[in-house]
């Protein structure tokens, strides 16, 4: 069986000290051994490949990532065609490979088919756990074109679909865990990003709240829930759902019930501390983005304070201000909100693969884990820039595979 040995400083989530002299031995997919280099197995014969600058460490994992493959659709049809937005969405999960990053979740229709050809070894791109289609309220932060009629809308956008009343709401559960989904993401606040709400609205009522996670659960499935404004987080919560997306707003009573429920939060701390900055943006979309930076921060605090686990999520589609090269910026931009290196290196990591349903056999130097490993051109505890580029990404191993290597 083939081999892989791999020599430098390592940095594993599950330890507080990074192993200065360390190695990882692989073997087909596996890891056989991570820890110091002194106590490795025999190795003869294995690829070798060391970093004496750099740092060893779990492949990334993106679990808030929308693959629209906009951005590479063409000028055909106003790249409005979903054919075409598939193959750019091919295109771009191979630049999310190389900025390390070697799983992720999906929010959006391509998912479901891209996760299918990267299984099949179709395509090179990172593990994908696809939701299908964010599911909101008429009027709600995903209807983005009231000029539509509901049912235009819905045969036609590939993001997102509107559904009212329990009734439609299990209906469109089911639609997705038809298509292939994994979980379901629903918006239960309004956003930054939509026209026609405030970014505290509370969106999807409580029976349809209810109704949504009762059949996410009747399919052994889960329910996550953007929530920027905090009285939707409250009501999500309650009803069930297991992830809480950007948290902008939260108070202390949702922070207390998701340390309660055991519910993760998914920063997405790049696009909302940025966005602010972001030139030409319209009056409405930059005062409602000055107010959420500021309030994510505290949310941030709270989190920590309460030992709820923090996962990594960029809400990344490859546009021009969120390119997939650069989803390490994450990294970067959970320090500025208060977090240590090490706990934005676990975010992205292992809390990010318990997220995924997957932190059994990734996210961590484990041996018996999947070998999914990346080596970056610096340290990230004592420099978190070197997580923010594919550039500083040298080497990326997936499933024990070499996906890219420029050592």
């Amino acid at each position: 069986m083939d081999q892989i040995y791999l020599q430098g400083r390592l940095i594993d989530p599950l330890s507080d000290t990074p192993v200065e002299d360390g190695a990882v031995l692989i073997e087909g997919n596996k890891i056989v051994y991570a820890g110091p280099a002194k106590n490795c197995p025999d190795a003869e014969g294995a690829k070798r490949f060391s970093c004496e600058d750099g740092s060893i460490l779990p492949g990334f994992i993106d679990v808030h990532a929308h693959l629209t493959g906009d951005e590479d659709a063409g000028s055909f049809a106003n790249g409005g065609l979903f054919g075409d937005q598939l193959i750019g969405g091919v295109h771009q999960i191979g630049l999310l490979l190389d900025a390390g990053f070697t799983g992720i979740r999906d929010m959006s229709e391509a998912g479901l088919f891209l996760s299918r050809g990267v299984e099949r070894g179709a395509i090179r791109g990172p593990r994908i756990v696809p939701g299908g289609k964010v599911l909101g309220i008429t009027s709600g932060h995903v209807d983005m074109y009231p000029q539509m009629t509901k049912e235009y809308y819905n045969a036609h956008d590939h993001l997102s679909m509107l559904c009212d009343g329990p009734d439609d709401c299990v209906r469109a559960v089911r639609e997705q865990f038809r298509m292939g989904a994994k979980f379901i993401k629903i918006c239960a606040t309004g956003g930054v990003s939509s026209p026609t709400d405030r970014v505290d609205d509370v969106q999807f009522s409580p029976e349809e709240l209810r109704a949504i996670v009762g059949e996410a659960k009747r399919h052994h499935s889960y329910v996550c829930a953007h929530c920027t404004g905090y009285e939707g987080a409250y009501q999500a919560l309650l009803a069930g759902v297991s992830c809480i997306e950007h948290g902008v707003m939260l108070t202390q009573r949702e922070i207390d019930l998701m340390a309660e429920t055991g519910a993760f939060l998914v920063s997405t701390l790049s696009v909302s501390l940025g966005v602010a900055n972001i030139p030409g943006l319209p009056d409405w979309m930059h005062e409602k983005a000055v107010m959420c930076a500021e309030a994510n921060k505290k949310t941030i605090a709270m989190a920590r304070k309460a030992g709820i686990r923090i996962a990594l999520g960029t809400d990344y589609s490859n546009s021009k201000n969120t390119p997939y090269l650069e989803n390490g910026r994450e990294f970067e931009a959970m320090t500025r909100a208060g977090m240590t290196p090490m706990e934005a290196v676990r975010a992205g990591t292992i809390n990010a693969a318990a997220v995924m349903g997957m932190e059994d056999s990734i996210g961590s130097l484990t041996a018996g884990k999947l070998a999914d490993i990346v080596i970056v051109d610096g340290n990230p505890l004592e420099d978190i820039f070197c997580l923010t580029h594919a550039d500083h990404v040298k080497l990326v191993i997936k499933d024990g595979k070499i996906e890219k290597n420029t050592l």
